[in-house]
């Protein structure tokens, strides 16, 4: 049975990669500041237009709301039945995590354990955020690969389209890798080379659970339609927040730029995507003429609103922490 330990790895690697995001995210940051007059980011932070900002929120909510479905149907593909406003907290309290904690993975491994109290092993629902993260990239990779396409000769993006043609072909890989039934024993052959033996029987029993969704491939392209509105409502709040802070950009940039911005700050590089949303946006969006701090300033405020609506994730979070050590009393009382 996968374990939480299973998932989370505990080495000095692990530590000194924390380290060198956090050190690349402060390095990238003050570097930005250094072009940047910081008076201006907060002149321009400070004037932007409430009903905006609630509006981006409901937007981003609706979004997550989309994506809980998502995840929703996968866990009815392996049998896990939880009702959706369950689904939709344990959703909101991984986005949370994945906000709060320095790992990207930290909201995936709440969700697993959250919704493993419903289902009849770990592995079940572990194997539903693997397909929810694969669905999600796929879809944003193929994103960024159609609206990119026609802004490569006008602002010369030769080298960033090739970048994001080799992130859509790996997301293609993975997807075949799920569905190919003869890659386990591969990579079975792999980690026993490099003295990972003991894994062998966590990924057969992962790997008998993502079978589930090989006789499933309408679902996973039904589920691939979701997921592109989910993109597009993301698309949507950046667009939002121009408007909420006065900035005058019409909605094909945002369709141009947003999708590569998301795969640019996907990579694991800094932490949380901090500094690298921020950099990536003052060059893009100077492309077409949009001021640095301006530029700054949107990138950072649609950060902010994320962090906001994963906020109630982290309310949820708390609010049952009472109930669930009540429900852990009577046990303890009866060992």
């Amino acid at each position: 049975m996968l374990t939480s330990d299973n998932v989370v790895p505990h080495s000095g690697k692990g530590m000194w990669t924390l380290i060198a995001k956090v050190a690349l995210s402060v390095a990238l940051m003050v570097l930005l500041f250094s072009r940047i007059p910081l008076h201006e980011v907060l002149a321009a932070i400070r004037g932007a237009r409430m009903e905006w900002l609630l509006a981006a929120f409901g937007l981003l909510i609706m979004s997550n709301l989309i994506g809980a479905f998502q995840w929703e149907r996968l866990l009815r593909a392996v049998d896990v039945r939880i009702p959706f406003w369950k689904v939709c907290a344990y959703y909101h309290v991984g986005l949370f995590f994945n906000n709060f904690l320095p790992s990207n993975i930290g909201g995936d491994i709440a969700r697993v354990l959250d919704a493993s109290r419903h289902g009849p092993n770990r592995a079940s629902v572990v194997s539903t955020v693997i397909m929810d993260r694969l669905i999600g990239t796929v879809a944003l990779a193929g994103m960024a690969l159609v609206t990119t396409l026609p802004a490569i000769n006008r602002f010369h993006l030769s080298l960033v389209y090739f970048a994001l043609v080799a992130f859509f072909a790996l997301s293609v890989v993975l997807v075949w890798a799920i569905f190919h039934p003869g890659l386990l024993p591969a990579v079975e052959r792999v980690l026993a080379r490099i003295g990972f033996q003991a894994l062998k029987p966590h990924l057969d029993e992962l790997a008998e659970r993502i079978r589930h969704f090989r006789d499933k491939r309408g679902l996973f392209a039904r589920l691939l339609i979701v997921a592109f509105v989910v993109q597009m409502s993301r698309i949507g709040v950046h667009a939002l927040v121009a408007r909420s802070l006065h900035l005058d950009i019409p909605f094909t940039y945002f369709l141009l730029f947003v999708p590569m911005l998301a795969v640019i700050v996907s990579l694991p590089i800094s932490l949380n995507g901090i500094g690298v949303r921020e950099g990536a946006g003052v060059v893009l969006f100077g492309l077409v003429g949009v001021g640095r701090a301006q530029a700054f300033s949107l990138q950072f405020t649609t950060y902010l609103v994320a962090v906001a609506v994963s906020l109630l994730g982290g309310v949820i979070f708390l609010l049952r922490i009472p109930r669930r050590r009540a429900a852990r009393l009577p046990f303890r009382r009866s060992t």
